[in-house]
């Protein structure tokens, strides 16, 4: 036999009681009042909740747009380069270590390369953490991969550049898309 959801009694006969209350495994008006009051307080809850994180949306700092949005990209090349081996040493991509998206012009150096993704290659977490990009071998794989000329204006690149909060939030959520998309027509060809 059905069981109320609040009380937990056993429901009416259904010709007993109303269709709405049966539809909600309510077993009487008193139940029904107590099931709203909770679904009032339920909505509340989430409004309240949307709120504070637009709130918190509104007073996040630059910075922490730019590591989210760079998080994203980073995700990105991740998922491109699936199955490539490291821009730096040839290591394998075979699952049994870590895949960093290491950029050949750093942030720092030219934050104006920061999120594009010719600057950007995945890496085995050796080369990129504590080779600091093992940038010899880097540009050597580089310029078979892309050309001396390429390099050449990749290192030419000085300028650096301040985003706004605007074009970040665009762009973590353009990468985080296209990550998806990527990510989908990866497993069709693959699975």
């Amino acid at each position: 036999m059905r069981r109320c959801q609040i009380c937990n009694n056993e429901m009416p006969a259904a010709s007993k009681c109303l269709t709405i209350i049966c539809k909600k495994r309510l077993c009487s008006i008193d139940c029904a009042a107590t099931w709203g009051q909770k679904a009032v307080l339920k909505n509340r809850e989430i409004a309240h909740k949307k709120a504070h994180k637009a709130d918190k949306e509104k007073i996040k700092p630059r910075t922490k747009w730019v590591k989210e949005a760079q998080a994203e990209v980073n995700a990105y090349v991740r998922i491109r380069d699936k199955g490539r081996p490291c821009i730096s040493c040839d290591r394998p991509d075979d699952g049994t270590h870590q895949r960093h998206a290491s950029h050949y012009r750093s942030t720092k150096a030219c934050s104006i390369l920061r999120f594009n993704l010719k600057n950007i290659h995945t890496s085995c977490a050796q080369c990129n953490s504590n080779l600091s990009g093992n940038l010899l071998e880097y540009r050597i794989r580089l310029i078979a991969l892309k050309g001396s000329d390429f390099v050449d204006w990749l290192e030419c690149q000085n300028d650096t550049i301040s985003y706004e909060i605007s074009y970040l939030k665009r762009l973590k959520a353009l990468f985080k898309k296209k990550a998806k998309l990527k990510e989908l027509r990866f497993k069709r060809l693959y699975n």
